[in-house]
């Protein structure tokens, strides 16, 4: 039986989809399976879905930056920060370094690796991804505090794709209209094959509709971040300096004040001079990516200087080895689930 269209499925005004995802209270329960070409929705178009990942890789240090906001701001959803302090492996940097430098390498996989492999890291990453959240819920469910909303499975979706549909200028970006189209496309396809119900999913038909919806989003992790518990600054403490890792300006105070500032709002804690500095660099590196030619050359050096990074973190993690020692410091990216 052919499935539904997604457009079909989705609510028809933009206005209705955000109503769905205040009021939807379904929990994450997929069958665990593989997932191989064969899962792709029939509306996957190749091409489309290639060119935003190029124009992630045109854009790979800013779009980084943009996902690491967004997943800071998602950790102060109450379900979402309740599971965290659950299953705590958030609860300190030796254990934080691998569930975060994981993750970022799996984003990593998802924005490069090739859907149409059956064989590609791609299919790896989007199999752990699933078996992780689903064993998470389950395990959260039977602890009597909930499993993992759906809508909030959404919500995180947003924070890979919504400060680029809304604010893209803050992060150095300039899109064309089809680049956004193609980049929604992407993650369109994504949150399909991570298990995000058709109704739910928030890229919509068109970017600028979107867009619209992700406008919406952003107040309601404003509202958790400016509401947010000590446990909230906590796991976010663990996140960053899980996280300097990969990228030495990834300053704690600074990241979470220019969060806090891309939302609107005031970080409460005082900026010490370097984290002044570092919010200093973030701004006049994003400045520098829109003057032309300037930008072009300040892009790549910035973009290759992360993927030295993410090479480095794989392949000879000096310092998280010394800190928090060989077991702690080891990347087991595709575990067996079975």
């Amino acid at each position: 039986m052919k499935k539904e269209h997604i457009d079909d499925v989705q609510p028809r005004t933009v206005d209705e989809h955000f109503k769905l995802l205040l009021e939807d209270k379904t929990i994450l329960d997929y069958e665990m399976k593989d997932m191989t070409p064969d899962d792709l929705p029939d509306w996957y178009n190749e091409n489309f879905f290639r060119e935003g990942q190029n124009y992630y890789r045109r854009n790979f240090m800013a779009i980084t930056m943009a996902s690491f906001v967004g997943v800071l701001a998602s950790i102060s959803l109450p379900q979402t920060l309740k599971i965290l302090v659950y299953t705590n492996k958030s609860s300190n940097p030796c254990v934080a370094f691998s569930r975060y430098i994981q993750t970022v390498l799996h984003i990593y996989n998802l924005h490069t690796c090739d859907p149409s492999d059956p064989d590609s890291n791609w299919y790896k990453t989007i199999n752990v991804i699933r078996w992780k959240h689903n064993s998470s819920s389950k395990r959260a469910q039977n602890a009597k505090i909930g499993g993992i909303y759906q809508k909030d499975m959404a919500f995180t979706q947003f924070s890979f794709i919504g400060y680029i549909l809304t604010m893209a200028e803050t992060f150095g970006i300039r899109s064309t209209p089809e680049e956004e189209e193609a980049f929604v496309h992407m993650w369109r396809v994504i949150g399909y094959m991570l298990g995000i119900p058709d109704r739910l999913n928030i890229c919509r038909k068109t970017a600028g509709d979107t867009r619209e919806l992700c406008l919406k989003i952003i107040n309601i992790f404003a509202h958790h971040l400016t509401e947010a518990p000590s446990s909230f600054y906590q796991i976010a403490s663990t996140l960053l300096e899980a996280l300097w890792n990969l990228n030495v300006s990834l300053n704690k105070d600074a990241v979470m004040a220019f969060t806090y500032r891309v939302h609107g709002s005031e970080y409460k804690q005082p900026l010490g001079w370097y984290s002044r500095l570092i919010v200093t660099y973030y701004d006049v590196t994003f400045y520098l990516f829109l003057v032309p030619y300037i930008g072009e050359v300040v892009r790549i050096y910035t973009n290759y200087m992360l993927i030295f990074g993410i090479w480095l973190v794989q392949k000879m993690p000096l310092y998280a080895r010394l800190v928090y020692g060989k077991k702690h410091s080891q990347l087991i990216m595709y575990p067996k689930y079975k």
